[in-house]
């Protein structure tokens, strides 16, 4: 097993199916990058964990984009889940604005907050879902949503400290196995109040059988081989040149301009993800219009 993965499981018994993901060299890999302040780093990697666990959920080939917007002092934290499961993850704050020790509660960011899930398909036009955010918490957050429009019941729960990470989704399945409606439901409350007794301590420091069996040792419960996951980015010089086209000419011959009066021979595209530097002729760019 991979110190970053993500592994399924299942109740034989239950109508009801789980993911465990992982992601310590991940959220390694992201703090480094941009040195969070402790509250927002885990935040950030709660986002992470959403992203993997909602890609692992959903039956097409793309990638899955979460993220917050705000106008108060966390402007944006967004999470990458690419295809291949590589993740990706950004946030932009205001230092003057956000004290470390400040408790961050998705409801309490202020008027025109909004956190939306993107799908984009390999094939297909993207498509967009809007979450409430009528809870403290990103995993209440998510188990309203799926509440309201899957209307299949979910759970999550979510533990990050610095650069560990684990998060785990419980789904509801279609009635196979138990086919009375309240007996079902009765089942999945139980399952989703015994999921929330995982500490920080065990999730962090325990493997998978192992937090499996402290949560659901009285269920017959079937763990699946795990997939590696790992940090990284789509970013590339082709994809520069797309958002520098993007622009527009009069833009760009505006921005080329600015950077000779600076001095400078060449414009530099930075990737905010990975710190990844493009560095491109002014002919070069000038020739996008041609």
């Amino acid at each position: 097993m991979t110190s970053d993965f993500r592994q399924r499981f299942v109740f034989d018994n239950l109508d009801v199916r789980g993911c465990i993901v992982r992601l310590d060299e991940t959220s390694s890999n992201i703090q480094a990058t941009h040195h969070y302040p402790k509250n927002l780093a885990n935040l950030l990697n709660e986002f992470s964990l959403a992203a993997s666990l909602l890609r692992d959920s959903i039956k097409i080939d793309g990638s899955l984009t979460i993220q917050l917007r705000s106008k108060g002092a966390i402007e944006l934290v967004m999470a990458d889940c690419m295809t291949d499961r590589r993740v990706r993850a950004i946030a932009e704050y205001s230092q003057e604005e956000l004290a470390a020790d400040h408790v961050l509660a998705l409801n309490q960011l202020g008027e025109g907050t909004t956190l939306a899930i993107t799908i984009t398909p390999e094939e297909g036009d993207r498509y967009q879902s809007i979450v409430p955010i009528e809870h403290v918490s990103l995993a209440e957050c998510l188990k309203d949503y799926f509440d309201r429009s899957e209307q299949l019941p979910s759970a999550f729960v979510f533990h990050s400290k610095e650069e560990q990470a684990l998060g785990i989704a419980l789904h509801a399945l279609p009635k196979e196995k138990v086919t009375d409606a309240k007996m079902a439901t009765e089942h999945f409350t139980r399952l989703q109040m015994l999921l929330s007794t995982l500490t920080q301590e065990e999730a962090l420091g325990l493997d998978s059988p192992d937090i499996l069996t402290r949560l659901f040792h009285e269920e017959s419960c079937r763990l699946f081989d795990s997939h590696g996951v790992e940090f990284g980015c789509v970013c590339s010089a082709e994809k520069s040149l797309e958002a520098v086209r993007a622009l527009g000419l009069d833009d760009l011959k505006s921005l080329i301009e600015e950077q000779k009066s600076e001095g400078k021979q060449s414009l530099v595209v930075d990737c905010h993800f990975c710190f990844q530097r493009y560095e491109f002729e002014f002919d070069q760019l000038i020739g996008l219009f041609n």
